[in-house]
């Protein structure tokens, strides 16, 4: 039954306007009563009470007055009598005349002279009492106060009972009066009124009640009437009530609210028409489910992916049944589990059964459908996406092509968008010196290249010209790149490609070419310079033996020779005969070294290589340490000695180099030679910085060093090596970190007399 035709319940009856207006206003007047009757019988009871404080402080005075008078005419009778004509009021309840040690001279009862305050007022408070009377005589002033209860009213007074030459004798009048029955009388007096006042507000509700019951009723009944006819579906009925008073305008607002829904369902009708048709004009399929999984809603779309042809044969039906027809129900149908999820949910691996037909790969997104935060159900979009996975196959081969292509590239490629890297091959890790390209990813350009050298990765080249790059690189410093950028797109966003090919090896190449040709050029002038000193130095050393035998000779027929002086100049010739004996050696050192590039090998003395090369090593080696020779008696060996020369001259200098300048005295460079299993050793050992573990395995590797940048081409070592196994030895290296090193050659020693190629055995010594 409708709600607008269920019969109330009695007591509903009286919400009704016409009832409910006149309790309103009956329960306002009634609550309005209330409140002032409670005021009025307070503002009375404040009244009362002003009133008694002010009659008693009047009484008090005039009494007082009298009672004084006739206590100093000693008249004590008649003050009593006075004060006993008091007893006529009924309220007045005590009335005492005390003396100055509280004993009662004059009370309302006679039968109370002669008692105590306390016999005579048992319920009086002692400490108040005293309290009061203390105040009262301080001041000499009367005091009317009413007591806690407010329902008396106590007055005091001093009294002067006696003044002669002796003192002042000095009493108090008491009086205390009952306020019940001025208040009793206040309050019934409210109450007639308040009663009167109610008579007069119930026969007006009646009034006004039977006024809203004439003027409402039939107009309310129309309005029920047409609201019936609205809920029964009759948009166009209308109330048409009349007039300007309140039911008037409700009338024509319920006309108007009629209007707006009749339009406001056209409205629906025509939106619902026009939703149904974009649905039924979308390429995706669409599927309205309740919190079952059934279907209550379907597009053509819908049908044609199920491949039906009505509406009427998916409504009602289960999303499982349609989508896999045949197949019982399971809990791995991710698509029947996705409208129970509170949360939307997509998948892109779904396929839809057809059985007269070949199965569709389909895409699908489920959202939950929710009416006043309640979930009422949710729907589900497919997507045919058979053009997109054949797109996505073809895409995914070529990809795998073009990558299969990028990664076994000889060239490093990398891309960067903004300065990040994106992408990098296996050629642009070994580049970079990193083990994967999947480590480079994330970085900023700025960490790949030296300082200075990212502008280079970040603006595309001009005219397809490659620009030299200088990478970082963790074991060998740095490497160097010819590079090309390009700007294309990746992932759909502009991107910027290097295509970058590592020129490393070939610049070393060619330094170690020029350095060659440097040295080439400076053996040949070594050779000229050897050349045209040799000669000179030849008359200077001559000349010199010749000057220094004529000056011993001189010395022995001249006396003053013989003397101090005669030893100075004999000093100095023989410095100056040393130091043309060093020219000598340096020149012969200068001759061996720039000597041809042949490999002809011959018996040489490994202690006269040595030897020279610490001589050619000296202005190295000076500053840094001192430089111990400790040979033992070894056997020539056989091998070229410009060779041997330029292996041991590398190596003396690299152990100068290993140790700071300074403290020369602290540190050494230890050469020792010795002779084992017919084979010639030779250690050359520095208390320098060392060389790290991870260093010595690639020691001897060509371009390698651990050099700061600019000193050494990462060539000597591995030079160093080629000419030991040349000569047929070998080398090895001993380190520690701040302990120095050892470099050990090995070189096979001659087994035939020497007698054999002409030489005789030379002399062994230790220095």
């Amino acid at each position: 039954m409708s709600p607008l035709r269920r019969r109330p319940a009695f007591w509903h009856r009286f919400l009704a306007v016409r009832w409910f207006i006149p309790l309103i206003i009956l329960v306002a007047a009634l609550c309005f009563f209330l409140y002032t009757f409670e005021a009025d019988v307070a503002q009375g009871h404040l009244q009362t009470e002003k009133q008694a404080v002010a009659e008693m402080t009047l009484r008090m005075k005039h009494l007082s007055s009298m009672l004084e008078y006739l206590l100093h005419n000693g008249q004590l009778d008649a003050a009593r009598k006075e004060l006993s004509t008091l007893s006529a009021n009924s309220n007045l309840l005590q009335g005492l005349l005390l003396d100055e040690q509280q004993r009662v001279l004059a009370s309302l009862r006679p039968e109370q002279i002669g008692l105590t305050l306390r016999d005579a007022w048992p319920q009086l408070n002692p400490a108040e009492h005293a309290q009061h009377i203390a105040l009262v005589l301080e001041h000499m002033d009367g005091d009317v106060r009413l007591s806690e209860d407010r329902r008396q009213v106590v007055g005091y007074s001093p009294i002067t009972l006696q003044a002669s030459h002796e003192g002042t004798r000095l009493g108090m009048l008491l009086l205390r009066q009952d306020l019940t029955a001025q208040k009793l009388a206040r309050q019934m007096e409210a109450e007639r009124w308040a009663a009167r006042s109610c008579l007069v507000v119930a026969v007006l509700v009646c009034l006004v009640s039977l006024v809203v019951h004439l003027v409402l009723g039939r107009r309310m009944q129309r309005l029920t009437a047409t609201a019936h006819r609205l809920a029964r579906g009759e948009l166009h009925a209308r109330a048409n009530l009349r007039g300007v008073d309140e039911v008037g305008l409700l009338g024509r607002a319920f006309d108007f609210m009629a209007e707006q829904i009749d339009r406001g369902n056209h409205q629906l009708q025509e939106s619902q028409e026009r939703i149904r048709s974009l649905l039924d004009s979308t390429a995706e399929a669409i599927f309205g489910l309740d919190l079952e999984g059934r279907c209550t809603f379907c597009n053509r779309a819908a049908l044609l992916l199920s491949g039906h042809e009505h509406a009427d044969e998916l409504l009602g039906r289960s999303l499982h049944s349609i989508i896999h027809p045949g197949r019982e129900p399971s809990g791995d149908c991710r698509v029947c589990e996705s409208f129970r999820e509170e949360d939307a949910l997509h998948g892109d691996d779904e396929v839809l059964l057809r059985p007269e037909d070949c199965d569709v790969p389909v895409e699908y997104w489920s959202h939950p459908v929710t009416r006043s935060g309640e979930r009422v159900g949710s729907v589900v979009t497919f997507v045919d996406i058979r053009e997109r996975k054949r797109a996505e196959s073809t895409r995914r081969r070529m990809e795998e092509g073009f990558r299969a292509l990028i990664e076994h590239s000889p060239d490093a490629i990398f891309l960067h968008r903004a300065g990040t890297l994106l992408f990098a091959n296996r050629a642009a890790a070994t580049l970079l010196g990193h083990a994967s390209p999947e480590s480079l990813r994330g970085l900023p350009v700025s960490e790949l290249v030296l300082p200075g050298e990212e502008s280079s990765l970040l603006v595309p080249s001009q005219a397809g010209v490659p620009r030299e790059v200088r990478f970082r690189h963790p074991e060998r410093r740095q490497s160097v790149g010819e590079v090309m950028t390009v700007s294309l797109l990746f992932e759909g966003l502009p991107t910027v490609a290097c295509i970058t090919r590592d020129v490393t090896e070939r610049r070393q190449v060619q330094e170690r070419i020029l350095a060659t040709e440097r040295m080439v050029s400076l053996g040949t002038l070594a050779a000229g310079v050897a050349h045209e000193i040799n000669n000179p130095l030849a008359y200077l050393l001559s000349n010199l033996h010749f000057v220094e035998t004529e000056v011993r000779g001189l010395a022995e027929r001249v006396p003053a020779l013989s003397g101090e002086e005669g030893l100075e100049i004999q000093q100095a010739l023989r410095e100056a005969i040393d130091g043309g004996n060093r020219v000598r050696d340096i020149v012969r050192d200068l001759k061996t070294f720039s000597r041809g590039g042949d490999d002809l090998r011959s018996p040489v003395d490994i202690h006269t290589v040595l030897d020279s090369c610490a001589n050619m090593a000296r202005s190295e080696i000076r500053h840094r340490a001192r430089l111990v020779k400790n040979y033992g008696t070894v056997p020539r060996v056989f091998a070229n000695d410009t060779r041997l020369g330029q292996l041991f001259l590398n190596l003396l200098v690299n152990a100068a180099q290993a140790i700071p300048h300074g403290n020369a005295h602290q540190n050494e460079i230890r050469v020792t030679t010795t002779c084992e299993a017919g084979q010639v050793m030779v250690e050359i050992q520095d208390t320098g910085v060392g060389i790290p573990p991870e260093h010595l395995t690639r020691l001897f590797d060509p371009f390698f060093t651990t050099k700061p940048v600019g000193v050494g081409t990462g060539m000597g070592l591995s030079i160093c090596h080629g000419i030991v196994t040349a000569q047929g030895g070998r080398i090895s290296v001993e380190s520690h970190p701040n302990q120095g090193s050892t470099f050990r050659v090995v070189l096979p020693a001659i087994e035939t007399p020497l007698e054999h190629f002409g030489l005789d055995e030379p002399e062994r010594a230790a220095s």
